[in-house]
Formats: structure tokens, C-alpha cells, sequence
């Protein structure tokens, strides 16, 4: 663990912004010190918990220790190998001190701002879903992925009868009660569609906000068409065949 204990401080936290990591070692530094200048701007009490997965020649832990030295806001819990989003998600859920969750890339697709604003809605909602395609595909977004991704969630928008148009996407805050105890089963990106659907069950007040989203350039790929399309569609057929059940 780097940053600030957990005593004392989880009284007073009312957001964790929860960044899974894996290789971030490019853009970690800036997104992370980019949310905690607009948090402290804003006079909010939060914390930024990174689950980060370790591998070897990978710099991304010795950003993160860098970055604490600025900022006490900052905890890391460090997993050795690749253990997968799905489980860092639940892991970070289970560690959060604030009584609302945003979670968010560490690839700094998201504007800070964008991050206050989502915690400041969340007070007065269950979830807080984004929608980055209100504008049509955002500059540098892969024709392919976005064809993809409106597939997959026009489905599940028609299947589970949920009233937003982007729910795949990771970035979104939910009350910390909500999500608490689910029970999340996916290993890979699919489970920033789990995470929602299962949470709009116990939801009463969720509510949808545009974002801007920067398609940032990476050195490798996180997240593949193919193989994590495979992902949602089983986590899709699996969900429905369990609300049948019900």
C-alpha cells in the first residue's frame, strides 16, 4: 500500500475515483495528478485507489510511488502478475473508503473535470452513467470498436430495458451501498457492463451525462474487438438467461 492509512481518513472520504492498472505507465502520472488538482479545486474529500497489476519491466508502480509523494490522496494496492480488470474492479470495490465510487481508465481518456462533475451528480443519484458518443465517433476512436460498441450496447439497451445509450463505458460513479456486495463474476472489460446492469437492480435514481472521451495512443493495445467481444456476449447471454430465471 502506498498514501494515506485508512484510519482517520474514511470518515470524511465521500468519493473513491478506482483506477484498475495494468502497464499505465504512460499517461498514470498525468491522469492521476490531473484529478487530484480538480478535486482539491473543488473542496471535495476523496482518495484515488489504483489496484495496479505488476509485471516485470513494467514502470508503472514507481509512477504511482512518485506520484504519492505529491499527494496523500493516493493508495495503491499491488497485485504481482496479470489477475485481470474484472478482478480489480471487485478488489477496488472492496477496499473503497468513499461513499461513491468513480471508476476510471488510468490511460487519461477522461477529463478531470468530467470526474468532479460525475461526483458531484452522484450525490443525488444511485449511478451516474456517460455517454462519450452524443457527438458521433470521437476523434481517433477505431471505426471498427465503435461500430462494435454501439452493437453491443443497442443490445443491451433492448435486453435489460435500461434507458442510456453507452453503458459499456467504465467511467461512470455509483453510490458505494449499491454496488457494495454484487456479485461480479467477469474476468475482462466486460465487467464495466456487468457492474451496471447488476446495479440498476437496487438503483431508484441513476442518470445519464455527456463526457468528452480522448482516444489516447498506446504502445499495445488493452482491449481487443474480437476476443473481449467474445467476453460481452457471453456476460450478455449468461445475464439474460439468469433474468428468465428470475
Amino acid at each position: 500500500m502506498i498514501g494515506e492509512s485508512e484510519g482517520g481518513h474514511a470518515s470524511r472520504c465521500e468519493v473513491t475515483i478506482l483506477i484498475p492498472a495494468y502497464r499505465e505507465s504512460e499517461y498514470i502520472t498525468a491522469t492521476i495528478l490531473g484529478i487530484v488538482e480538480a478535486f482539491v479545486s473543488a473542496h471535495m474529500q476523496f482518495e484515488i485507489l489504483v489496484v495496479l497489476d505488476t509485471v516485470p519491466n513494467d514502470q508503472t508502480g514507481a509512477r504511482l510511488a512518485e506520484a504519492a509523494t505529491k499527494a496523500s490522496q493516493i493508495r495503491v494496492i499491488e497485485r504481482q502478475g496479470r489477475r485481470g480488470v474484472g478482478d480489480a474492479i471487485r478488489t477496488g470495490i472492496t477496499h473503497a473508503l468513499g461513499k461513491v465510487v468513480i471508476v476510471v481508465m488510468g490511460d487519461q481518456s477522461e477529463e478531470a473535470e468530467d470526474v468532479v462533475k460525475l461526483a458531484e451528480i452522484a450525490r443525488f443519484n444511485d449511478i451516474v452513467f456517460t455517454n462519450r458518443f452524443r457527438g458521433g465517433r470521437p476523434e481517433g476512436y477505431p471505426r471498427v470498436k465503435y461500430l462494435a460498441n454501439r452493437l453491443c450496447n443497442l443490445s443491451a439497451k433492448l435486453l435489460f430495458h435500461v434507458p442510456y445509450s453507452d453503458i459499456t463505458n467504465a467511467f461512470k460513479a455509483y453510490r458505494r451501498a449499491i454496488i457494495a456486495d454484487l456479485n461480479l463474476t467477469a474476468t475482462g472489460f466486460e465487467v464495466f457492463l456487468e457492474l451496471p446492469l447488476k446495479g440498476m437492480r437496487r438503483a431508484h435514481r441513476t442518470v445519464e451525462v455527456e463526457v468528452r472521451h480522448r482516444v489516447m495512443k498506446r504502445k499495445v493495445a488493452k482491449l481487443s474487438v474480437t476476443k473481449d467481444g467474445y467476453g460481452y456476449v457471453v456476460l450478455l447471454i449468461s445475464l439474460l438467461r439468469n433474468s428468465y430465471r428470475s
